[in-house]
């Protein structure tokens, strides 16, 4: 009996061990398995805290002024790099990692005891990535938080109302080159005529200048000044080429399309324009202080003055105003007839009637480019202009075309396609590309005009990134992590 016991209790005494020690391994298994768990989490936590962090360092004078949210890599110096952003992030994995303070027997307060050993960025997204991608997605949503919808509907009919019109810059350049050759002609025989009158000894009055050559005299001005004039004070603002985002070799990132973006398509020709409309100055509203007075303008045009780009601006109004004034000119019977009396008799007096048809077109060209100069300097007063002119609305007359600065003035009010219209229009038209180049130089002059950002450049300005980081516990245990984020 006592042998059975005693055989029986070795039974349960071997059953217990190997029990307990199977319990104990399982035992062990799950305190590892959570000891890892709770690491992972802690480096995952600690990991979208510190990228977290990175993205809140976005520039605050490029919120301020154009509400865009972008990290500027350089933080303030004249050497941006990703390398600068690594060190910001390691530096808040460090500050995560560590608790102040000690427990009993000195040991330290944190039980995982982690480290980074290896952090670095596997892709970026900048501002001039992917034709400014990033840039244009942020104007998408900084659009989109205010109906659009009537603004959008305005300017599209616009842009219809102008392309039904006909407007073509080179219409009228073209046209006028084509007579000038007829004109040449007209001049060459009329003083070969002259010659023969006088040689046959007939007393001729001296030679004046005929209306055309009157009109073409005012031409040789800067279309800035035909329609300004002297006296105006134009901007003599000026930016440094040299420093424009748009003339220089572009950072880039990888192009980076990180999953958690915020999904906004980039922003189209539309959006882009009324964005611009309200962040930039131009000619009829410099209410911000910018490098440059003119920004739109530069937008358009490139240039680096602000008189140039104005003077481009008057230019290809001008060009525009006079194609359009040709057309209706040519198809009014009633001004064809007051142009050809005219044509008539200067030829008549010029010795050669037989070419008052070149003479004619000749006039009818000077007086569609007059028309036109009185309509850009309407433009430029703040007043507005017909698309279209009919007999109701044509401000010149014939004799206009003798004195062009003079019989010319701007005024106020009217119908029709104002500055702004053709800014909206011009902007709509304008290649893509190009636009967010000089919107970046814009951004740039003007963030660098604040302390601290002398240095600032938009092409190194991140809103996305990814990483890959490596962290070793106090246990030996390597966590790997990969992450991506951008604003949302």
């Amino acid at each position: 009996m006592k042998t059975g016991m005693k055989r029986a209790g070795a039974y349960l005494t071997v059953y217990l061990s190997l029990s307990l020690s199977i319990v104990l391994s399982l035992f062990f298994v799950l305190i590892e398995g959570a000891r890892r768990n709770m690491i992972r989490m802690q480096v995952e936590l600690a990991t979208d805290a510190a990228m977290n962090s990175v993205l809140g360092e976005f520039n605050r004078e490029l919120l301020r002024q154009y509400d865009l949210f972008f990290v500027d890599e350089g933080y303030g110096t004249s050497s941006p790099s990703d390398g600068r952003v690594r060190e910001h992030l390691l530096s808040y994995l460090k500050q995560n990692y560590t608790r102040c303070g000690k427990l009993p027997f000195g040991a330290d307060k944190s039980f995982t005891g982690l480290a980074t050993e290896e952090l670095c960025l596997t892709g970026t997204r900048c501002a001039a990535d992917r034709e400014a991608a990033a840039l244009r997605e942020q104007i998408t949503a900084y659009m989109l938080a205010d109906p659009a919808g009537e603004a959008a509907a305005e300017l599209l009919s616009l842009v219809y109302q102008y392309q039904a019109a006909g407007a073509d810059e080179t219409e009228w350049s073209r046209r006028k080159a084509e007579n000038e050759r007829d004109m040449q002609e007209l001049k060459e025989r009329a003083a070969q005529r002259r010659r023969e009158k006088e040689e046959q000894g007939e007393q001729l009055p001296p030679a004046e200048q005929d209306p055309v050559e009157a009109a073409d005299s005012f031409l040789d001005r800067l279309a800035l000044y035909q329609v300004l004039g002297h006296s105006f004070k134009v901007s003599e603002a000026s930016a440094d080429p040299d420093c424009c985002l748009s003339r220089r070799a572009l950072h880039t990132g990888s192009g980076l399309e990180v999953k958690n973006t915020h999904g906004y398509a980039p922003a189209g020709p539309l959006l882009f324009g009324e964005y611009v409309m309200e962040k930039c100055s131009y000619f009829r509203n410099r209410s911000k202080d910018g490098r440059l007075s003119y920004q739109i303008e530069y937008i358009l045009f490139g240039e680096s003055s602000d008189e140039s780009n104005l003077n481009r601006m008057a230019g290809r109004l001008l060009l525009i105003r006079a194609g359009i004034n040709s057309l209706y000119l040519f198809s009014d019977s009633g001004k064809q007839g007051e142009a050809e009396a005219l044509a008539t008799t200067v030829c008549t007096v010029l010795l050669v009637p037989e070419m008052s048809e070149v003479m004619k077109t000749a006039i009818l060209l000077a007086w569609a480019y007059v028309e036109s100069l009185q309509d850009v300097k309407t433009i430029f007063a703040g007043g507005k202009v017909p698309l279209i002119k009919d007999s109701g609305s044509w401000k010149t007359t014939l004799f206009s075309i003798l004195a062009p600065g003079v019989s010319t003035r701007g005024e106020k009010g009217g119908s029709g396609f104002g500055y702004e219209e053709y800014l909206r229009v011009f902007l709509f038209l304008e290649n893509g590309w190009q636009k967010s180049c000089r919107l970046m130089d814009i951004m740039e002059m003007d963030i660098r005009k604040t302390e601290g950002n002398e240095n600032f450049r938009m092409d190194w300005c991140m809103d996305s990134f990814a990483l890959e980081s490596s962290t070793r516990s106090a246990f030996g245990y390597v966590c790997p992590m990969r992450r991506e984020i951008s604003y949302n």
